[in-house]
């Protein structure tokens, strides 16, 4: 196993970043992220790395290249306004995807209808509270150890930051998502079907037991 280190990431970061999502596309969920190219994707950690409510820490390899990442918001609302402000930053950087794969449409208009839907209306994704987003680490540099000793330091520093209670969202076909968070003893909040038919799971865990 490859020897690593831990840190908080930086706006600079946005292009490694994304580069570590992109190449978990074949091996985590299926959703709309999972479909989208490099130009998005970077474009979208720019933004994220911006945001003053978000938390990102990464993990490096001895060679400085950063290998895993766990990311979430302090405010759920706060970084969908945000992402509202950059929408036509976000439009542009799909242009590519959009051309690669036309049928991306689709899932990309129900998607940006959840953004900008009303909290008395469905929702499929957490939109208050702190938000835990993603949790990768690369294919190319495997290290389980690793990637649950980034869970755990991202984990105590929410929990230094006065977070009592983390949501997220699960979609039930990622196997070895679900069985962690079961293994953690999160809470199932609730289950949702999507529109295009997958079933995600609503999950809260609590800080405050976290050691």
């Amino acid at each position: 196993m490859s020897s690593y280190r831990l840190r908080l990431a930086k706006p600079s970061d946005a292009k490694d970043i994304a580069d570590v999502h992109y190449s978990i596309r074949e091996t985590g969920a299926l959703g709309i992220f999972a479909m989208m190219g490099k130009p998005f994707l970077r474009c979208y950690y720019r933004i994220i790395l911006n945001d003053p409510y978000e938390l990102v820490v990464c993990a490096e390899n001895e060679n400085g290249q950063i290998i895993g990442f766990n990311s979430s918001t302090l405010d759920a609302k706060a970084q969908k306004d945000n992402l509202k402000r950059h929408r036509f930053m976000l439009a542009l950087s799909a242009f590519s995807s959009i051309v690669c794969n036309p049928k991306l449409i689709g899932p990309l208009y129900e998607r940006w209808k959840t953004v900008n839907s009303t909290p008395s209306s469905k929702q499929f994704f957490v939109q208050e509270g702190a938000r835990g987003e993603y949790w990768a680490w690369s294919p190319h540099e495997k290290s389980p150890a690793g990637s649950v000793a980034l869970s755990k330091a991202y984990k105590e520093i929410l929990k230094a930051l006065g977070v009592k209670e983390l949501f997220c969202e699960v979609d039930a076909d990622n196997e070895k998502a679900v069985s962690y968070h079961k293994l953690m003893h999160d809470e199932i909040v609730e289950e949702i079907l999507l529109p295009d038919g997958r079933r995600r799971y609503l999950l809260r865990t609590s800080l405050v037991k976290q050691k």
